[in-house]
């Protein structure tokens, strides 16, 4: 809680307190969100922000009353002009009211669906985490060596792998460790504020083995089979809804623009003044719109193709009884210049091995080709002297200066290939190469696992797998191979595997079998659970990849749509309007149109559309929206080439 928590419990605490019985469905999902704040705090916040939400609205009501009452001619409708002088003031008064009580209004009750709309969204990302953590639980106790509470705390201790089914049994954790409660208890309050109800039905069935004496291995191995099974029919209910949102966005973010930029075109020429929505259309709602359905998909998708990288810090205590002076400002001073010398060593680094280090992560290409892409447009603008007059306030956009706007298209295209394209070449290759190692995972695990059943030691078996042929992924168990050669134990070997390949399936495999090799000999079992598990995401990622290429496919055949109809207007139908008087002969036309504006209108909406259909299909495709850059780039050249050699 800060400052203004604080001081919104002292504004209305005393108002909440009294009435608190009356939101314990409120209490209820800010548990299950786990948002760390008391319910009566919360409720002030959202008081406090809702009051200064209102204010600002308020205010802002009262700048642009006047404007809102012009633009409705609210004048008008007084007869008398003895009042005159007092309409615009009282309205703006009037409107300033309504938006205080309006924003306020909204901005509390979004404070108070908040905590649920949060906690769907845990519960989603714990449903798509729980199979591989109980798996890993699985792993951890097959062998018998390993308590509950032990599997608990190992599993919350790896929440950057295994996600927030992880987090949730850390509360499992914390309460037995800070608030004394027994393993019972603790799985009890987990499973009463969790927001997951497959976590709640996992963590009911444990209590019911552990009250009755049962064989919790033999549960955790049942559940794991279930899991499996859930998580693929999860799957096709998944894509079935990606299907419906590919649906509505050919029909909401393509259709109908183009049905929008037709109807507006033939009002332009009868004069209308449509000019500016028709900018505001293309500018503005196309991009934002597609915005906000990425946010959506982001929220709803489970991320297969996860490349970032988590380091783990842990303090050694390797000399306990030696006694540590106190830290002065000298030392922060030397910390510090430690802390810069180690950014100057990465900056170094990366300017002297540049190929290495977006080879390893493609996004560094950006710190390259935006200032160089930045530099190229200053340079052609400076060089042909391009001036826009573009002024965002009021969005005057369609006052730009037409002329150098379109000399500055085909500068501002080369300059977008130039940023992104680099990106796109590093990034496929990487995500290529990490399909083919997640593809031939379990296939490795289960040679090992073949080879270990025949007597034969782990280490051996690693060996004997590094002179087969296996694909990409040979190469690193052959560095596999070489490590464990110089005297590196299996643990340390798989987590430099682990730190090679940063992706999300090779952490949960690789963490499960350190860890559960470190607590049972039963290295056989292990390694099967762990291919099974790789199994599993593998073929998710597999059937996400099938089923969306349908629809793939369908947002490349609506952005063809799409450009065939802009190219129809652009090609035939505006040279074929007239534009001069005797031309006109009487018909009821805008003859002071310019055929120029409408030229880079279209052109600029095939671009625009075509960078984020491009950015939705990888979305769609892969749940990853970096993915989706190479479908713009396609889509983008497809526009230029068209605009530019066709029309």
């Amino acid at each position: 809680m800060n400052s203004l928590d604080m001081l919104a419990y002292r504004l209305f605490g005393k108002k909440v307190s009294s009435n608190i019985e009356g939101h314990k469905l409120l209490r209820g999902n800010i548990r299950k969100a786990r948002i760390a704040v008391p319910v009566d705090y919360y409720i002030c916040s959202a008081y406090l922000y809702s009051l200064c939400s209102g204010i600002f609205g308020a205010f802002v009501g009262l700048i642009i009353g006047g404007h809102v009452a012009n633009i409705f001619e609210i004048q008008r409708f007084f007869i008398s002009t003895d009042h005159m002088p007092y309409v615009l003031p009282a309205f703006s008064v009037i409107f300033s009211l309504i938006l205080f009580v309006g924003t306020a209004w909204i901005t509390f009750r979004l404070f108070l669906h908040y905590p649920l709309i949060k906690a769907n969204i845990r519960q989603s990302y714990i449903d798509q985490s729980l199979p591989h953590g109980v798996a890993y639980m699985y792993a951890l106790t097959k062998s018998g060596g390993v308590t509950v509470h032990d599997a608990f705390r190992s599993l919350s201790e790896h929440s950057h792998v295994y996600g927030l089914a992880a987090d949730e049994f850390g509360y499992i954790v914390r309460d037995m460790d800070y608030f004394g409660m027994d393993v019972l208890s603790a799985i009890r309050n987990c499973s009463s504020t969790t927001s997951s109800t497959n976590l709640k039905a996992f963590l009911d069935g444990i209590l019911f083995v552990i009250s009755s004496g049962g064989d919790l291995n033999s549960y955790l191995r049942s559940k794991t089979d279930q899991f499996h099974l859930d998580a693929t029919k999860q799957q096709k209910t998944f894509l079935e809804m990606l299907g419906v949102l590919a649906e509505a966005y050919v029909a909401v973010f393509v259709v109908g623009p183009i049905f929008m930029i037709i109807i507006l075109v033939v009002f332009g020429f009868m004069g209308s003044g449509s000019m500016p929505i028709l900018y505001t259309l293309i500018y503005l709602l196309i991009p934002v719109g597609t915005l906000f359905y990425l946010v959506l998909l982001s929220t709803i998708s489970n991320n297969s193709v996860d490349t970032h990288s988590t380091i783990v810090k842990n303090k050694l205590n390797s000399f306990p009884d030696v006694r540590i002076n106190e830290k002065t400002d000298v030392d922060d001073a030397l910390i510090g210049r430690l802390l810069h010398n180690e950014k100057v060593f990465r900056l170094k680094h990366f300017l002297a091995h540049p190929f290495a280090s977006v080879k390893k992560d493609p996004s560094c290409i950006f710190y390259i080709t935006i200032p160089v892409g930045i530099i190229y447009l200053l340079y052609i603008i400076d060089t042909n002297s391009i001036t826009l007059n573009l002024s965002l306030i009021g969005f005057k956009l369609h006052n730009m200066n037409i002329e150098g706007a379109m000399v500055l298209d085909d500068y501002v295209m080369f300059a977008t290939l130039l940023v992104f394209v680099p990106f796109v070449i590093f990034y496929e290759s990487k995500a290529r190469r990490i399909r083919s190692m997640e593809d031939e995972f379990p296939e490795f695990l289960n040679r090992l696992a073949s080879i270990n059943e025949a007597g034969i030691l782990l280490i051996d078996a690693i060996n004997m797998v590094a002179q087969t042929k296996i694909g990409v992924l040979q190469s690193e168990v052959r560095r596999m191979q070489k490590g464990l050669s110089w005297g590196q134990d299996l643990s340390s070997v798989f987590m430099e595997f682990e730190s090679r390949v940063k992706t999300t399936m090779n952490s949960r495999i690789i963490t499960l079998l350190v860890k559960a090799s470190e607590s049972t000999s039963d290295i056989i079992g292990v390694l099967h659970i762990a291919a099974k598990d790789a199994e599993l995401q593998q073929n998710l990622r597999k059937e996400r990849s099938t089923e969306m290429a349908v629809y793939l496919f369908i947002v490349y055949i609506s952005f063809a749509v799409f450009l065939f109809i802009i190219y129809v207007l652009t090609a035939y139908f505006i040279p074929s309007i007239p534009n001069t008087t005797d031309m006109a002969a009487g018909m009821p036309l805008n003859i002071n149109f310019d055929p120029d504006e409408f030229f880079m209108l279209f052109f600029h909406a095939s671009l625009i559309q075509g960078f984020c259909s491009g950015l939705v299909a990888g979305q769609m495709g892969s749940g990853n929206l970096a993915a989706g850059v190479k479908h713009s780039m396609i889509m983008m050249l497809t526009s230029y080439v068209i605009f530019t050699l066709l029309i």
